[in-house]
């Protein structure tokens, strides 16, 4: 039975339209970043499919030079459309590069399809600007990855495959008359036609993949932060201390936790509206994050309550910490809303001991410490182990403020 290239490049560009067409459909359902990314790459592949489709009549009176530099154009011009859907997925700016790639395969097409009509000679230049354009879109996939996931891996690969098979229709193109293998070109053009229609629709499936991990990244994010500061939130907290705090107890190592309030805060949502109390939450995650190590877990744990985990720090250590923050909080001036304000933070020390081997009984600890400094005065730390023996009943926050 023989292959018959017209009806498998039809079928091919038609499945590829479908896919677009159920990609458009599943782009309402994503965030608005990776939506305006899906439908761009739509675009390119909707192209692709018209390119593809156009070039089945060709022999059928749709053989004419104006029907080979539009079919070729838009074919190239597909791929600049999907590198830019990448770039906009991966948030980096447009590059001009692929337009002026489109641009150059113009004018080959014009020079040698109108003014010189050379196909072999079409061919092989037209190849440099497509190989380009295909690996742009394999290296704007795979950039600025420390670990490609199958999804990247897959889109990627796909499009490096599509480069090499219109590489070597180049260089059969170029060589074969030479090397007495022009019988080899018919096959590698049914062979880079066909690959031509499958791959991308295959990429476009990658593509999807890669939308679909970015969402559950954000996602994931979204459950582990708190959505005003960016902060960790309790969630977090509660899972990063049960590893450490099995890490340090096995190991021998001191770990504290900091529970810090800040002082009088109502005053200021009372005062200057809510909007105000949030931009001063802002700022004072700012002034901590100045005072603490890179990498020290900040997360938000309550309205205007705040804890840092500390692997590796004593009590004593945690004490000298917790002092330089608060006073680094109490020495500043923000601005709320064109208000200037000052904060002060009391702040509670807690660490683990025989008596206190979970994130529970370090966090009771800490905001016994923190009650104490609310108690003398406010704007202090206090460290846990200064505190007389618990009564009974644990006190709670009832009188912060």
């Amino acid at each position: 039975m023989n292959f018959d290239i017209k009806s498998a490049m039809m079928i091919a560009s038609l499945l590829t339209l479908c896919v677009g067409a159920s990609l458009s459909f599943a782009a309402s359902r994503y965030p608005a970043q990776l939506r305006t990314a899906m439908r761009i790459w739509i675009g390119g592949l909707l192209i692709e499919a018209l390119a593809l489709l156009s070039a089945v009549p060709r022999g059928d009176g749709w053989d004419g030079p104006f029907a080979i530099i539009l079919t070729n154009t838009m074919y190239v011009l597909s791929y600049a459309v999907m590198g830019r859907a990448v770039e906009h997925f991966a948030n980096r700016p447009p590059s001009r590069a692929p337009l002026l790639l489109v641009a150059l395969t113009f004018v080959i097409l014009c020079l040698f399809t109108l003014a010189w009509p050379a196909p072999r000679w079409r061919i092989t230049f037209d190849t440099l600007p497509i190989v380009l354009l295909q690996l742009g879109v394999a290296r704007a996939v795979m950039l600025g990855r420390e670990r490609l996931r199958p999804a990247e891996r897959l889109t990627g690969s796909l499009f490096i495959a599509c480069a090499a098979l219109a590489l070597l229709r180049g260089l059969t193109e170029l060589f074969g008359p030479m090397l007495g293998l022009a019988d080899f070109r018919p096959t590698v053009l049914t062979l880079v036609l066909v690959s031509s229609s499958i791959l991308p629709m295959l990429g476009t499936i990658g593509f999807m993949l890669m939308c679909g991990d970015r969402m559950n990244d954000d996602l994931t994010r979204l459950a582990m932060t708190d959505p005003l500061t960016g902060v960790h939130n309790r969630r977090t907290l509660a899972r990063m201390a049960d590893h450490e705090i099995d890490a340090a107890l096995q190991e021998g190592r001191p770990l504290s936790l900091l529970a810090i309030d800040v002082d009088h805060f109502k005053r200021i949502n009372d005062a200057f509206g809510h909007d105000s109390g949030d931009e001063a939450l802002l700022g004072l995650v700012r002034l901590m994050r100045e005072s603490l190590a890179v990498d020290a877990p900040l997360s938000r744990i309550g309205g205007e309550e705040f804890a840092v985990l500390l692997p590796g720090v004593s009590e004593l250590e945690a004490c000298v910490l917790a002092e330089y923050l608060r006073q680094h909080v109490a020495s500043a001036l923000l601005s709320s809303n064109g208000h200037p304000l000052r904060l002060t933070v009391s702040v509670g020390v807690a660490s683990i001991d025989a008596e206190t081997r979970d994130l529970r009984a370090l966090l009771r600890n800490a905001d016994r410490a923190l009650y104490a400094a609310k108690h003398n005065g406010r704007n202090r730390c206090v460290a846990h182990s200064s505190l007389a023996p618990a009564p009974a009943l644990g006190m709670g926050t009832a009188a912060r403020a």
